[in-house]
């Protein structure tokens, strides 16, 4: 008889590219991944892989059947679905976001969450935007949030909001009656996130064609970053709706500019595959969550 397991197995190793990966995603053991492939090519009487290398990559009826067992998968997940109810499902969500979501609006998915699917339990890890990307593309996490630079081909993406920024600099260091032009931006000292963080593209791209000098600070913290700026360091481009109480004190101040500041627009992202109609619907809530004026 075909099982779902069989199915599972097939799909997985394709879409993750070996046995091992497939177990580990199915949380079982390569040997359990490989006699279920070979049940299904006894049973039928068909070679659904090519053996001769370390990639699990399909020969012949293969490649068709895989195409069906991916259809089946999704059909499997809608009924699901509509039969169990959203408070019936079980398992873990690990989910990737970056620094300004953790201290914003965060805690409202995941009481969301917690009250939609109370038997899911939820994982959520903070990195820089490039990180997030790759181990949503590797299968580490099952969704990302993160700016929309940080699209792939490999994911869905569902836009959420606007995030808008200002550069912003100690009231001392300041001339409020200045209009600074990315080029004066360039040339002053630059306080900014490491290699692999979102920001940094936003920021590069609104500089262009000037590159900052090397007189930059690297620090992966926005708070830091706008202590720092603050205390008279150097100029930051930082969150406008976070940090207007900082503005508003008086302990930071909005340098006006030649060039609109920079928005980026978030997104949540999860991988296009089979069984994915769960990330989808998460992806949906968080749109309806996000906002990030709201400080915890």
């Amino acid at each position: 008889m075909l099982t779902f397991k069989q199915i599972e197995a097939l799909y997985w190793a394709v879409k993750l590219g070996t046995f091992s990966a497939a177990a580990e995603k199915l949380h079982t053991t390569q040997s359990a991944i490989t006699k279920r492939i070979q049940e299904l090519e006894s049973k039928f009487n068909i070679v659904l892989f090519d053996r001769s290398g370390h990639k699990a990559a399909l020969v012949g009826k293969g490649h068709e059947i895989y195409a069906i067992a991916e259809k089946m998968l999704e059909d499997r997940d809608r009924l699901l679905g509509r039969l169990a109810g959203q408070h019936t499902l079980t398992g873990t969500l690990r989910f990737g976001i970056t620094e300004i979501m953790a201290m914003t609006w965060l805690p409202s998915l995941i009481s969301k969450l917690r009250n939609q699917y109370p038997n899911i339990t939820l994982e959520p890890r903070i990195d820089l935007a490039a990180e997030l990307q790759r181990q949503l593309i590797a299968g580490e996490i099952d969704l990302a949030f993160v700016n929309n630079k940080y699209s792939d081909a490999l994911l869905e993406s569902v836009p959420m909001r606007m995030l808008e920024f200002d550069w912003m600099g100690s009231p001392q260091q300041v001339d409020a009656n200045r209009i600074y032009t990315p080029e004066d931006l360039a040339d002053m000292p630059l306080l900014r996130q490491s290699q692999g963080s979102g920001l940094n593209v936003i920021y590069d791209e609104w500089l262009s064609p000037y590159v900052a000098g090397k007189n930059l600070f690297t620090i992966n913290s926005l708070i830091a970053m706008a202590g720092l700026a603050a205390a008279g360091f150097g100029v930051c481009c930082l969150p406008r709706h976070y940090f207007a109480d900082m503005v508003r004190s008086r302990k930071l101040a909005v340098l006006r500019t030649s060039v609109p500041p920079p928005r980026t627009l978030y997104c949540a992202m999860y991988r296009r595959e089979a069984g994915s109609a769960f990330n989808a619907s998460v992806a949906q809530m968080a749109a309806d969550c996000c906002d990030f004026s709201r400080a915890i």
